[in-house]
């Protein structure tokens, strides 16, 4: 292999009892482009952020150039050739774009001659294609051309390596195809370069070699087509590795044990989930629980949902299926009332209810259990579940603690402890509880699964396999695969904000798009 430019060995950074990086090494030679992929919540952006220093590492080593980095703050290691992008682009956006670029320049070379620094941001702008707007202020451009600039801002650092976080994410095909063109153009212009990435087709066209992070750990790793081409690979991110996937420590152990010691009792549990799970429709209405037809949604000028169509029928369970940045959150988002679609229409048992608030749709019987859980810090396990109860009685609310406490007992030994001093898998608990104790007649739920281990989703899973048998209308937005489809009953898998694959559960699972919509071909 060609001379290292950067190291990194035995990288470990923790959050509280999270683990978010465990032992990861990897290297970057001189002239390659390496790109770090796996699923949502595997630990990719915290790794970069590692690299790149905005996050300190609790253990390991950062060797770049041969000198050790690890106790650099990010601006040291830029001044030092260390350049990164923004998966949300960052510009100043009331500075106009070359403004933007001299900003950099300047915290680079303080002393320099205005001419000097506008001539070199001038040629940095006229390879990124952007020469047309260097007058423009950052907030005119388009999503596309604000990543071009993200991308110059980074190279006027005149950075030797160079990090992208998540550069495609929220591109059309034409724009992911102007993007790949650009990065391959960069390898020219710097000496190495890390691509962060989900979007499978900016991977094969511009990466050399792979590195695949599942659970904060090293998984796989090897040349660009070998890695596409593992079952292995498409396993973690279809979610069936669930062996593989444990992750056990150094020691032996499996991560989240604690959340293994308090298994319900199989019948309380199911008493619990029947009694949270509201009564039958008499059928007196035919519309559906849920309709979206034709809705369009995004942030500013990222447009993330193109036409969505959907049907939620009462009693059935519809999982959201894709990749991260497919538009899955989104659409939980305008469901729950959060985000207001652009266009179409949202309807509840045949009204409509589009734009209407969160706290409208609340009332109308549509909970949302949030990704990355939402725990309020301050309040106790308790406080936190009778949030979502403010408007029954005091001894409603005691039945509705009950039922949740028979569900996952796990809560019941803590429920005057703070609710962030748990395991993920029991503040997950948590959030599904806090989603029932306002009875609702829908749940979205939200990557329930995001950074736990397989051992702790089989016990959520098989709670929510009971509130199903006991009749709650469920929609759930997710990454694990395989456990998505053996719950539900009508499955959609999105690609670029559209519904790519939809239909009965054993359809899509037995369907090979299926894998192609996740992984790709290694041709």
């Amino acid at each position: 292999m060609a001379e290292s430019l950067l190291e990194a060995s035995g990288l470990v950074k923790r959050y509280g009892g999270v683990t978010a990086t465990d032992d990861v090494s990897l290297t970057v030679a001189r002239g390659e482009v390496l790109g770090i992929i796996g699923p949502n919540g595997a630990g990719k952006s915290t790794l970069l952020g590692l690299l790149g220093g905005a996050i300190a590492a609790d253990a390991g080593r950062i060797r770049y150039e041969g000198a050790d980095i690890g106790s650099l703050a990010a601006p040291e290691r830029a001044r030092r050739g260390i350049g990164r992008t923004w998966q949300i682009p960052r510009p100043f956006l009331d500075m106009t774009v070359l403004e933007n670029l001299l900003a950099a320049r300047y915290s680079l070379h303080p002393l320099a001659r205005r001419a000097h620094a506008e001539g070199a941001c001038l040629r940095i702008l006229e390879r990124c294609g952007l020469a047309d707007a260097v007058a423009l202020p950052a907030r005119a451009l388009p999503l596309l051309r604000r990543k071009r600039l993200e991308v110059a801002r980074a190279l006027a650092l005149a950075p030797r390596l160079l990090l992208l976080d998540e550069v495609g994410a929220g591109l059309v095909d034409a724009e992911v195809s102007e993007l790949i063109a650009l990065i391959r153009a960069l390898r020219s212009e710097v000496e190495g370069i890390v691509i962060v990435e989900h979007v499978l087709r900016i991977v094969r066209e511009c990466c050399d070699r792979l590195v695949v992070v599942n659970f904060g750990r090293c998984f796989a790793e090897g040349p660009t087509a070998q890695v596409l081409a593992s079952d292995e690979v498409a396993a973690v991110y279809l979610g069936t590795a669930h062996a593989a996937a444990a992750t056990a420590s150094a020691d032996g152990s499996v991560r989240d044990t604690a959340d293994v010691a308090d298994a319900p009792d199989a019948a309380v549990a199911a008493d619990g989930a029947a009694r949270v799970a509201p009564a039958a429709a008499s059928g007196a209405t035919q519309a559906p629980l849920l309709e979206l037809r034709g809705v369009h949604a995004g942030y500013g000028q990222a447009r993330v949902l193109e036409g969505i169509d959907l049907v939620v029928q009462r009693g059935r369970a519809v999982a959201i299926l894709g990749t991260n940045g497919a538009g899955k959150t989104t659409l939980a988002s305008v469901i729950a009332g959060t985000l207001r679609p652009a266009a179409g229409e949202l309807r509840v048992d045949g009204r409509s209810v589009t734009g209407q608030p969160a706290h409208r749709l609340a009332a109308l019987g549509i909970a949302q259990c949030m990704e990355g859980r939402r725990i309020f810090a301050p309040l106790s396990v308790e406080e936190n579940l009778l949030l979502a109860a403010r408007g029954a009685s005091a001894a409603e609310r005691r039945v509705r603690l009950d039922e949740v406490y028979a569900l996952f007992p796990d809560l019941t030994a803590r429920r005057t402890n703070a609710g962030t001093s748990m395991s993920g898998g029991q503040q997950q608990m948590l959030a599904i509880g806090r989603a029932l104790m306002s009875r609702p007649r829908l749940v979205v739920f939200d990557e329930i699964s995001l950074g736990l281990a397989p051992i702790v989703l089989d016990r959520l899973y098989a709670a929510l396999a009971l509130l199903k048998r006991a009749g709650l209308t469920m929609l759930i937005v997710e990454q694990d695969v395989e456990r998505a489809l053996a719950l539900a009953d009508q499955v959609h898998v999105m690609e670029h904000g559209r519904f790519a694959l939809s239909g009965a559960a054993q359809a899509v699972r037995e369907d090979p798009r299926l894998r192609h919509l996740y992984i790709g071909t290694a041709d």
